[in-house]
């Protein structure tokens, strides 16, 4: 049987190869001490730039402040603008996670081996294995010359930042390493998806292999909308109604909510979806890149309230109505 190669892991592998080629080896004249100017390691790129200073405090609460000095890295780095976007307001806010968190999230940024853009191979969601061992997506389009890359559905807007021992690229989103699973990722926030959690623990009775679906890190990764508390009460679904409902109708409800593809926001293209239950969903993708949906009974579009919650068996995106088929 031949195995597939992925071929992201090839350009890793040439990355880490020419790199050492580069670093191991001194121009004529070159010294290492002195009064010789020294290049830059992604450590310094990152300490002595304004616009990197949460992800230097977030170094410095993970006890990395050196990590970033080590050869033959990748680094997706978020500037303070992305940090701000995914809801960490300044560096005190970074400050105040516990250490394991600041590290396993500095950790999912770090990639082992130096890839410029031009050695990413073209695809869609290519899973790749960060510094901290969790898996991460990376999507390359290209039109003409230009090169489009994302990660985790985080967009690159600067690529290539050279440094002594890696390369950087910077990026408009925070990656959140995947704890959980959907199911459990759900269940751990009672408050705002208690009804759908019900909804999907009714409908398991007859339909077992959702539940595993949303509850297995092993099988294959889905993306779910998962309706909130509120949305569930609107389309009224209250707990008394769920225990009302046959379990098969739950199941055809919770198979209308899932996919079964890997989609960041940013791949929600306008079109239909075809979901578990045999329907489709159709989506709207608007001028700003902010994708709405709507159930075939939906009078009006659903919006999504959290986009791209990477779980370790696919992507949750939050939304405000019950899609209805």
């Amino acid at each position: 049987m031949r195995i597939a190669r992925n071929p992201f892991v090839k350009a890793l592998a040439v990355g880490v190869l020419v790199s050492g080629i580069l670093f191991g080896c001194k121009k004529d004249g070159e010294t290492g001490g002195g009064g010789t100017a020294q290049p830059k390691t992604a450590a310094d790129v990152v300490k002595e730039d304004a616009n990197y200073s949460i992800f230097q405090a977030a170094l410095t609460r993970a006890n990395l402040t050196d990590a970033l000095k080590a050869t033959n890295l990748t680094v997706f780095l978020p500037n303070n603008a992305a940090f701000q976007a995914s809801g960490f307001a300044d560096a005190a806010a970074i400050s105040a996670l516990p250490v394991a968190t600041a590290e396993s999230i500095v950790n999912y940024h770090v990639l082992n081996g130096k890839v410029a853009v031009a050695d990413i191979p073209g695809g869609t969601n290519v899973s790749v294995q960060t510094k901290g061992g969790q898996s991460a997506y990376i999507t390359k389009t290209t039109s003409g010359t230009v090169a489009t890359v994302s990660i985790n559905g985080a967009k690159v807007v600067t690529p290539d930042v050279q440094s002594a021992n890696g390369i950087l690229h910077v990026i408009d989103r925070v990656l959140v390493p995947p704890t959980t699973t959907m199911l459990d990722a759900a269940k751990a926030d009672p408050a705002n998806f208690s009804l759908v959690v019900a909804a999907i623990n009714r409908a398991s009775t007859v339909n077992p292999t959702l539940t595993l679906l949303l509850s297995s890190s092993t099988s294959a990764p889905v993306t779910v909308f998962l309706p909130d508390n509120a949305a569930m009460t609107a389309a009224g679904l209250t707990a008394a109604a769920i225990n009302s409902l046959s379990p098969t109708a739950l199941s055809a409800l919770m198979s209308y909510h899932t996919t079964n593809s890997l989609l960041f926001s940013s791949q929600l293209a306008a079109g239909q979806l075809l979901m578990f239950s045999g329907g489709k969903v159709t989506v709207t993708a608007s001028a700003t890149g902010t994708a709405t949906l709507k159930g075939t009974k939906n009078t009006t579009a659903v919006n999504i309230k959290r986009a791209n919650w990477l779980t370790t068996n696919g992507i949750i995106h939050v939304i405000d109505q019950v899609l209805q088929q």
